[in-house]
């Protein structure tokens, strides 16, 4: 009999299993990101097929969540925009990964659809006013000759290996 690396318990089955949900994650975010840009509708019926599976029942109440989301996401603004985002983002990532558990069969269907519907997704806009400073990507903040340097953060970031407060080590 020839072993599989994806034996259940065993680290080839932990890493599928970190793929997959990294893969509904993102799906999850994708549809949340299309809610509310010229893309839903690509996206809601996309989703809504593959949830359906063929089932019209299916397929109807995951049109209806979708739209649930896209409403409650156009109601929304400043603080309360971003946490529904990010109530919404989960939400759906645990609806797909039940999807990837009970369909393994849907993962390239989904990953396929992801990306689909993020390069119909605009560019993020990125602006800052005042004495503001706006990235899409990295940010360093540094002082120099005693001086002291600070700065907010306002979403959803992660440091990588964020420095400790404290002072310097030599």
């Amino acid at each position: 009999m020839q072993s599989s690396c994806y034996e259940p318990g065993g680290e080839g089955a932990e890493m599928l299993a970190d793929t997959v949900m990294a893969l509904a994650a993102l799906a999850g975010n994708t549809v949340v990101a299309a809610a509310t840009t010229d893309a839903w509708e690509a996206a809601r019926r996309g989703f809504a097929r593959l949830l359906g599976r063929g089932d019209p029942d299916r397929t109807q109440m995951a049109e209806r969540r979708l739209a649930e989301t896209r409403e409650q996401l156009t109601g929304a603004e400043g603080t309360d925009l971003e946490q529904a985002r990010a109530a919404l983002a989960e939400r759906w990532a645990g609806r797909l990964a039940d999807l990837l558990e009970e369909h393994p069969d849907a993962e390239a269907d989904l990953r396929a659809l992801v990306q689909q519907i993020q390069a119909a997704l605009p560019a993020p806009i990125v602006s800052a006013a005042g004495h503001a400073v706006a990235a899409g990507r990295d940010v360093t903040i540094s002082a120099t000759s005693g001086g002291v340097a600070a700065g907010v953060i306002h979403g959803n970031v992660t440091p990588p290996d964020p420095t400790r407060p404290g002072p310097a080590s030599t």
